[in-house]
């Protein structure tokens, strides 16, 4: 009997089959691998919990506007990572001609009338809580896109960054996100401890400290702030709720130095001259012990829109301005003290 070379083929194949078959095993699933896993993924959140840090992969939450991604006690310790950083992807369409856009892993160049898929690589923001500038998040307020990274930067003496509400600046959003409480007293610890955070939305977020007293001074932070909802705003609410008025230096009312009380200035009589559009000078009144406040007057719109409507008076060292040192590089003269929120 003879056979094709075809035919023998075709007779082995199961043969050749069945060999391959019977050498493929399953993956043996440890169980107690899976829940030592489980177990040291739960006590690492019962860790980062009892430490005051809170938020998405530590507490049960389901608000996702922010996620904790990494945490660092500083003095080069350990990083620990609480979730991993998500990928943010971004459709982009070419139009009449090609278009090359930068990703995640590199370059791609999009051809004319054609669309894809890029993974994104986002941005980092880095914030420094307190320090030399004092009571502040600095800078107060940041411009962030889906995915952008927030890295806090906590130096003396020892602060938070915790979420909040907009309408309600000093009080923890219920299953928001909370770095909980950095110390680092006189800046001993170096490098300095870090808490990171991505971004997960476009919506404004606020964050305040919550050490005592700092909210209420103007400790404040907010991410994309509106024209509606501003950081100025934010921060006048804070000291408005929580500070009986008392601000920090560059809002006009730093306190006095050296955390000792200023002396009540002396009752004196006061001339304050307003300027109006004519050029001549129009003088008030003296009023006995008047040394700051607003003075009101009828407003006139100019013709570029603008419109004059009120001065502020006062020598510069009761709190009438804000002070120039706190304003940082790049500030102005000029800036409205929180004192003529209320005006």
């Amino acid at each position: 009997m003879k056979f094709s070379v075809a035919a023998l083929s075709l007779c082995l194949a199961p043969l050749a089959l069945a060999k391959s078959v019977h050498n493929v095993y399953p993956v043996r699933r440890d169980a107690n691998k899976v829940a030592a896993r489980k177990a040291k993924a739960k006590a690492q959140q019962g860790s980062l919990a009892g430490l005051g840090l809170a938020g998405f992969g530590i507490t049960e939450t389901t608000v996702q506007e922010v996620i904790l991604i990494w945490v660092n006690p500083g003095n080069s310790a350990a990083t620990t990572t609480v979730n991993q950083q998500v990928t943010v992807t971004e459709t982009v369409t070419a139009g009449a001609v090609a278009t090359t856009v930068a990703g995640e892993a590199g370059t791609t160049t999009v051809a004319a009338g054609s669309s894809t898929t890029v993974a994104g690589t986002g941005a980092t923001h880095s914030v420094t809580v307190g320090g030399s500038a004092g009571l502040q998040f600095t800078p107060s307020e940041v411009k962030a896109a889906v995915g952008d990274m927030v890295v806090f930067t906590f130096l003396s003496q020892n602060h938070t960054a915790t979420q909040s509400a907009f309408a309600t600046p000093c009080d923890p959003l219920a299953g928001g996100m909370d770095s909980g409480f950095q110390a680092n007293p006189n800046n001993t610890i170096n490098p300095p401890p870090q808490v990171a955070m991505q971004v997960m939305v476009d919506t404004p977020l606020w964050f305040y400290c919550a050490q005592k007293g700092h909210c209420g001074k103007g400790m404040t932070f907010s991410i994309n702030p509106t024209a509606e909802k501003t950081q100025a705003m934010f921060q006048a609410m804070a000291i408005a709720q929580k500070g009986a008025g008392a601000g920090t230096a560059i809002t006009g009312n730093g306190g006095a130095a050296n955390g000792s009380e200023a002396a009540a200035p002396a009752a004196t009589a006061s001339t304050t001259s307003l300027l109006p559009l004519g050029g001549s000078s129009t003088t008030t009144a003296a009023v006995a012990g008047a040394t700051n406040g607003v003075t009101t007057g009828s407003g006139t719109t100019l013709a570029d829109g603008s419109c004059v409507c009120a001065v502020q008076c006062g020598s510069i060292g009761t709190g009438a301005f804000p002070a120039v040192a706190a304003q940082g590089v790049g500030a102005f003269g000029g800036a409205l003290p929180i004192s003529m929120a209320a005006a």
